[in-house]
């Protein structure tokens, strides 16, 4: 099961002749709908999804169902188990007033956690439930994040997995509940620990839960395969997600101001990365001006932008029009549909080619290729044009880098690798990889 934000589906995986392949089986489009003043996911939607998934696996020979997802967002649990309403979408407003709220504990919260301060953060969603209600955090019994709180539903088990709990802003650098972080947001601390994937739980179905990299985008460095030390790593998807993998946190003032941040990997080291909004934005785009073509094909349309805008800026969080927020912060609109394509290409290339800079200084690493996954990796457009805005080589694929992740993590649960370094090698013989080189005038 691999949960987006705008789309969730499920795929059927195998292991033959040394490599993991796989099927996308159903996908499904879904989204978060304001009700009561409130951005609410319609869990209903998503179970009914994990429990098709459940049926077919079983029907057709699988041992596990591993559920990923986005990161950040949870649902509430009573004192007898029972759900306590819809889980909020991490866009909702509210947590932008928490964030603000929480700004004189900026620097200690990334000394405690080394996560980067951003209005979704779980800490924020948290603080504002708090604020909402004070009463809600005495009959808030327990909390999970999503694909454990799914879990949770379909078999019973209760479950902290540690690369979702690392992106909360509320796990120690230690891998550890921060006590000090949670009385900060005004809530207790969890009994229960945050558990490294790669372990089977609780039964649905004919299926047993295997505990993968939940969050989707260690899911998706996972199915990179083996990395080296002088490549970076970039998911484009709804985010952009770009770094690298390091053994443990740095979470120095300087990592802090650049907006970085240390989640965890399925073996236990740090994703050391920045969010950057990815595809999202040239969705919105392409959505609100009912370009014609698809995607691909309008960005393979794009001619070379008069100007472009820095995608970190605060009014790309949520906004009504991403159309007008784009016009208004170049100074101008672009005039057709092909000055369009490329204004939202170059935007997000010039936005992602200041941060291999970024993570030199920070790591001291050189690096000279970037890996790319996800969706974006399959646009000639988008690779072309971030090889040359970088300098570096990019190595496209897999596409499905998040599926394939998950998927081998649930071979490694059920005993199929012996050790995380087989099963990172098997990865890497099941993905194929398209390369970009940087034209050097």
């Amino acid at each position: 099961m691999d949960l987006g934000a705008t789309s969730g589906r499920f795929a059927l995986g195998n292991y033959q002749e040394g490599r993991i392949k796989f099927e996308v089986v159903e996908q499904i489009p879904h989204g978060a709908t304001e009700r009561n003043g409130r951005l609410e996911w319609d869990l209903d939607l998503l179970l009914s999804l994990c429990r098709r998934a459940a049926d077919y696996g079983a029907a057709n020979g699988a041992q596990t169902l591993g559920i990923d997802s986005w990161g950040v967002d949870h649902g509430f649990l009573d004192a007898d188990g029972n759900l306590l309403g819809a889980p909020v979408c991490y866009r909702d407003l509210s947590h932008l007033d928490a964030f603000e709220a929480l700004r004189p504990h900026r620097e200690r919260l990334y000394a405690l956690t080394g996560i980067q301060h951003q209005p979704f953060n779980t800490i924020c969603q948290l603080y504002a439930r708090r604020a909402e209600d004070p009463m809600f955090v005495s009959s808030a019994k327990d909390w999970m994040i999503f694909p454990d709180l799914l879990g949770y539903l379909l078999s019973g088990e209760r479950n902290h997995e540690l690369t979702q709990a690392s992106t909360t802003q509320l796990l120690g650098l230690d891998g550890q509940w921060s006590a000090e972080a949670f009385e900060i947001a005004g809530w207790p601390t969890p009994e229960r620990v945050a558990h490294q994937p790669g372990s089977l739980g609780g039964q649905v179905g004919g299926l047993r839960i295997a505990h993968v990299g939940s969050h989707d985008t260690a899911s998706a460095v996972a199915g990179f395969g083996v990395l080296g030390a002088d490549q970076i790593f970039l998911n484009v998807g709804t985010w952009s997600l770009v770094g690298c993998v390091i053994p443990q946190p740095i979470a120095t003032p300087e990592a802090e101001r650049l907006n970085f941040t240390n989640e965890r990997t399925i073996d236990g080291q740090v994703r050391f990365l920045r969010n950057v909004p990815g595809f999202y934005v040239i969705n919105r785009i392409h959505e609100e001006l009912r370009v014609g073509k698809p995607v691909p094909e309008w960005l393979a349309s794009a001619t070379l932008p008069e100007e472009t805008v820095d995608l970190l800026h605060p009014d790309f969080f949520n906004p009504d029009s991403m159309v007008e927020t784009c016009a208004a912060l170049a100074g101008r609109r672009p005039r057709s549909i092909e000055e369009w394509a490329g204004f939202a290409l170059g935007s997000l290339t010039a936005t992602l080619a200041k941060l291999p800079g970024d993570l030199e200084r920070l790591t001291g690493r050189k690096f000279n290729s970037i890996r790319v996954g996800g969706g974006g990796s399959q646009s000639v457009a988008f690779c072309g044009a971030l090889a040359q805005a970088t300098g570096l080589t990019v190595h496209a694929g897999p596409a499905e880098a998040t599926v394939l992740g998950n998927v081998g993590v649930q071979f490694l649960a059920s005993g199929v690798f012996g050790s995380h370094a087989e099963m990172f090698a098997a990865i890497s013989r099941s993905a194929d990889v398209s390369v970009y080189a940087p034209n050097r005038r």
